[in-house]
C-alpha cells in the first residue's frame, strides 16, 4: 500500500482496538506516518525505538523496597519487595495522560532488537503491561518493523523474527513508497525545489536498491534537501567534490552523479503559475510544453500551481478569471491525469475547490473526462 492507504488503514485498525503492524523498508516514512496519525487525531506521540534498547531497560531496573506486615499476633514485621524503576518513555506517557491527552505509542524496529528486548516490547504491545507498569486505556499502539527474509524480502536486514503466536496478534499492513504522494508531501514540507524536480524527472530514484552501494530512500532526499540548501548558500567555500561525496553518502555513486549533473545543468523548468496566469490567454507555447512533458512533471507543475493559487485566493491576490484559466490549462493534460488533479483540488485545495465547484465548465469537464475513460 502507498502512504495514504496505509495511513487510512492504521486509523481504521486503531478504531477497532487492535494493534496495526506496519511493514516497510527503512526510510520510506513509517515514523512520518505515525506523526501524521497523531496530528490528525490531536494525540500525543511517544516513540520507542526497539533497536536502541538493551535488555531490561524498558522494563526498568529492579530496586529493593521495604514494607511492614502485621503478623497474626499483631507484631510488625519488615519485609522486602522488588520494585521496578519506570523507563523515561513510560513516564512521558503518564505525563501526557495526566494532561488528559490520548497517547499514540509508536514502537519502531521491533524485529531489529535483541530477542529479550523484543519479548519485553511484546509484553507492552500485546499485554499492555511490563513488570509493575500498566498502560492506561487511553494509550493506542502502532508497531513497525523492517521486512524479513522469512516473509520473502530480498533485502538483507538483520532481524529477529516473531513466532507464529505473536504474528497472529497484529494486523499486518505492508507499506511501499509512492513517488506522487512523496512529491505532494515534499512541496508542503519545504523540500528544495531542485530535489523535487529531480524526483519528478527520475521517479525510480526515490526508492532505489543499489547493488553494493548505499540505497536511496525517501528519507535520503530529506537529508539531500538540507545539504543542497547549505551548498547553495556556501558554494564558494564548499568544493564540488565534497558536495558530490556527501550526496553519494546518501544515495550512492550513480544517483549522486545524476543529481549533481541535474542541478548544474539547464534542465527545462517546470511550468509555473506565472506561465499559466500571465496574459489575456493561455500561451500556445504552454500548450506545446504540456504535450512534451512527462506525467510526473505535469503532476508536479499542477501541484505547485495549485499551491500558489490557493494562497493567492486566501490573500485576495488571484488573477481575474483564474478558474476559467485553470480549467483551460488542465484540459491540455492527459485525461487520466486531469481527473486525478481535479480530485486533488477537492481533497487538498479548499479555496480553489469552493470556486471551481461553482463553475459549470469545471464540473462538466470532470464528468465528461471521467465518462471517457470508464
Amino acid at each position: 500500500m502507498n502512504y495514504t492507504d496505509t495511513l487510512k488503514s492504521v486509523d481504521l485498525v486503531l478504531a477497532t482496538g487492535e494493534v496495526p503492524l506496519i511493514i516497510g523498508e527503512s526510510g520510506i516514512g513509517k515514523t512520518a506516518l505515525a506523526k501524521e496519525i497523531a496530528r490528525m487525531n490531536n494525540w500525543s506521540l511517544i516513540v520507542i525505538n526497539g533497536n536502541l534498547l538493551k535488555e531490561g531497560e524498558i522494563g526498568g531496573l529492579p530496586t529493593i523496597d521495604s514494607y511492614t506486615k502485621v503478623t497474626a499476633k499483631g507484631a510488625a514485621l519488615e519485609k522486602k519487595t522488588t520494585v521496578y524503576a519506570v523507563h523515561n518513555k513510560l513516564r512521558e506517557i503518564d505525563e501526557e495522560i495526566a494532561k488528559g491527552k490520548t497517547v499514540l505509542l509508536f514502537i519502531d524496529e521491533i524485529n531489529r532488537c535483541e530477542h529479550t528486548v523484543q519479548q519485553e516490547l511484546m509484553n507492552i504491545i500485546l499485554n499492555r503491561e511490563i513488570n509493575d507498569y500498566k498502560l492506561h486505556e487511553s494509550v493506542k499502539i502502532v508497531a513497525a518493523m523492517n521486512p524479513s527474509n522469512k516473509y520473502g524480502s530480498d533485502l538483507d536486514y538483520q532481524v529477529v523474527d516473531m513466532d507464529a503466536a505473536q504474528e497472529n496478534r497484529f494486523v499486518w499492513l505492508y507499506m511501499e513508497p509512492d513517488y506522487k504522494q512523496w512529491l505532494a508531501w515534499a512541496i508542503d514540507a519545504g523540500i528544495e525545489q531542485k530535489v523535487i524536480e529531480f524526483i519528478s524527472t527520475f521517479p525510480d530514484y526515490l526508492h532505489k536498491i543499489n547493488a553494493e552501494d548505499i540505497n536511496a530512500t525517501p528519507r535520503s532526499y530529506e537529508r539531500i534537501s538540507s545539504i543542497y540548501k547549505i551548498y547553495k548558500e556556501k558554494k564558494a567555500a564548499i568544493p564540488r567534490a565534497v558536495f558530490v561525496n556527501v550526496i553519494r553518502g546518501n544515495v550512492g555513486k550513480l544517483i549522486a552523479e545524476e543529481f549533481v549533473s541535474f542541478v548544474e545543468s539547464d534542465y527545462n523548468l517546470l511550468i509555473a503559475y506565472e506561465d499559466v496566469f500571465t496574459g489575456d490567454v493561455l500561451p500556445e507555447a504552454i500548450i506545446v510544453r504540456v504535450k512534451n512533458e512527462s506525467h510526473t512533471r505535469l503532476y508536479l507543475s499542477a501541484k505547485n500551481i495549485l499551491k500558489t493559487l490557493e494562497a493567492n485566493i486566501k490573500n485576495a491576490a488571484a488573477a481575474p478569471g483564474y478558474i476559467d484559466r485553470l480549467i483551460e490549462f488542465l484540459k491540455t493534460y492527459p485525461v487520466d491525469l486531469m481527473i486525478g488533479i481535479m480530485k486533488d483540488i477537492k481533497n487538498s485545495y479548499p479555496e480553489v475547490y469552493k470556486q471551481a465547484i461553482e463553475n459549470e465548465d469545471f464540473v462538466e469537464s470532470y464528468f465528461n473526462s471521467y465518462s471517457s475513460i470508464r
